[in-house]
């Protein structure tokens, strides 16, 4: 009921008379089947079911309608659906733009979340050369989209010969998030500053990016972090630690009212029909159990006309970091801490990749693709992915 609440407030934004406003539509597709196998029996990514053949882990449907309402303000909704939610339609973005100047623009409303430098076009398939992008930096993160207010910039700089684009954004999300399966719980991020710069000449980019936010997190901390450390509190009570001694080793692990900070830096070039591409990432809550997440994509692509071939390169690690501990003295306190810190990290994997894309229509591309790499997680272990779909825009 939710969702078409949205959809319907969505279209009554947009329901203004002719006279007023130019609508335009747009939007975008994915028709993909693909098919995993994993040593250990499980999938090591959410949105793929192990051993079968699926034409819905990886399809979805976008449909953009932007209002023009002249001197420099629009209105602009999209609609979203894709095969893991069995194709319920949400409106994913819905926001205001005003034109400040030729160079600066300002929006206003549920927004893209620049996380990384692709988030905001993550779905967009037929923008990229992959059939999905590298996984190790491009998980499915639940805050891809914010209420709040950003600023695009673009500037010209010695005399057109480079291009500085930057975004600043602040805003706020709340929302469901799943951890050590234990079901979903309410997270919320609160006061997010973000701020994006991408450097491009006529055949290079390179680009970086930030944001942190508080994290409202007394769900999470309630139904996973707790009850996962009570067994080594209890322990460690009977042993002759005292409530301070629990109490600093709580603070210590928990997310709630810690700040989440989330960074990005990688270049890209296009030279010749030779593309390289990379990205790092660094993500986690500081001062918590939550160890930073280190993330990277190396890729190599060779252009032939119509064809694209793209080998790649993946990694996601989460090495421990025992700093959060420091103010914790109590032995079996410590031993819990740095046990809950390592079944964290054992998410950790390995991937390499090759591609195929041919645009057979100046709107669509055909891509085939094998992934296989290697997942700490013992029921899954190593694994392979293959798949072979339509990319398109409209």
């Amino acid at each position: 009921m939710k969702k078409l609440q949205l959809c319907t407030v969505g279209l009554s934004l947009l329901y203004i008379p002719q006279s007023f406003a130019d609508i335009t539509f747009n939007g975008f597709a994915s028709i993909r089947a693909s098919q995993i196998n994993s040593d250990g029996g499980s999938a090591p990514f959410g949105d793929f079911k192990d051993g079968e053949i699926s034409f819905k882990d990886e399809s979805l449907f976008a449909l953009q309608a932007s209002a023009d309402l002249t001197e420099g303000l629009t209105a602009t909704i999209q609609f979203y659906a894709d095969g893991l939610n069995d194709f319920d339609v949400e409106a994913r973005w819905a926001y205001i733009s005003y034109q400040l100047a030729d160079n600066h623009s300002i929006s206003v409303g549920k927004l893209a979340n620049p996380t990384f430098h692709q988030s905001e076009y993550q779905k967009v398939g037929y923008a990229h050369n992959f059939s999905r992008l590298p996984k190790a930096v491009y998980e499915e993160f639940p805050f891809s989209t914010v209420e709040g207010i950003s600023l695009n910039s673009q500037f010209e700089l010695i005399d057109g010969d480079y291009t500085l684009d930057t975004k600043l954004l602040y805003g706020s999300w709340n929302g469901d998030i799943s951890l050590g399966g234990v079901g979903t719980s309410e997270l919320g991020l609160k006061d997010i500053f973000s701020v994006n710069a991408t450097l491009s000449g006529d055949w290079w980019k390179i680009f970086t990016g930030a944001f942190t936010a508080e994290m409202k997190a007394e769900s999470v901390d309630a139904n996973s972090y707790i009850p996962a450390i009570q067994p080594g509190i209890q322990a460690a009570l009977s042993l002759g630690a005292t409530q301070s001694d629990v109490s600093k080793f709580t603070d210590a692990v928990i997310w709630n009212k810690k700040d989440g900070l989330y960074w990005f830096t990688g270049f890209g070039i296009d030279y010749d029909d030779w593309l390289l591409d990379f990205e790092y990432t660094n993500y986690g809550v500081k001062d918590s159990v939550d160890a930073a997440n280190k993330n990277w994509y190396l890729a190599l692509g060779r252009r032939f006309d119509s064809y694209v071939i793209t080998i790649h390169a993946e990694e996601s690690e989460q090495p421990a970091d025992y700093d959060f501990l420091n103010g914790v003295n109590h032995p079996v306190l410590q031993a819990t801490g740095k046990g809950l810190q390592g079944v964290i990290a054992e998410s950790e994997f390995d991937g390499y990749g090759i591609s195929l894309r041919y645009d057979f229509h100046p709107s669509a591309a055909l891509k085939v693709d094998y992934f296989t790499g290697e997942h700490q997680l013992t029921n899954i272990g190593d694994y392979q992915i293959m798949s072979i779909g339509v990319d398109l825009v409209f």
